[in-house]
């Protein structure tokens, strides 16, 4: 019975320790500067991307590369991230106006990420083209 107790100890250590790392990933990802393709490409200014980007941005990244939208670094697990906190926080909205402050905060880094994601990917398109015009 005791061993059960540390397997289930050990496993929730490891699925928590595991999920923290993923978010510091991608929070960090989300931190890194961002192009002006990203304004030419969307119209999305890349200084005030926010948390009502998200959907235009995933959008413009399954319209733009469809082939590498399941690849791309976790997009779908921000998705569903975001879905959740954007529920979180309209059912704690104003019961909890500090839990929705912080899940508003947490959808703008979602957003953030998608952002960075899709200017990686315009940069890189448009470097290949740049070299492939020069071939």
């Amino acid at each position: 019975m005791f061993s059960i107790f540390i397997l289930v100890a050990a496993s929730c250590a490891l699925v928590r320790f595991a999920l923290l790392q993923w978010r510091a990933i991608w929070i960090s990802a989300s931190s890194q500067p961002l192009s002006d393709s990203l304004h030419t490409a969307t119209g999305i200014d890349p200084r005030s991307v926010g948390s009502g980007d998200f959907a235009a941005l995933v959008e413009h990244c399954q319209r733009l590369y469809p082939k590498q939208t399941g690849r791309s670094g976790w997009l779908r697990e921000v998705t569903g991230y975001y879905r959740l906190l954007k529920a979180a926080d309209k059912l704690f909205r104003k019961a909890l106006p500090q839990a929705s402050q912080w899940s508003r905060k947490e959808m703008e880094r979602c957003s953030r990420y998608v952002a960075v994601i899709l200017d990686h990917q315009l940069v890189l398109e448009f470097d290949h083209q740049a070299f492939a015009n020069r071939a």
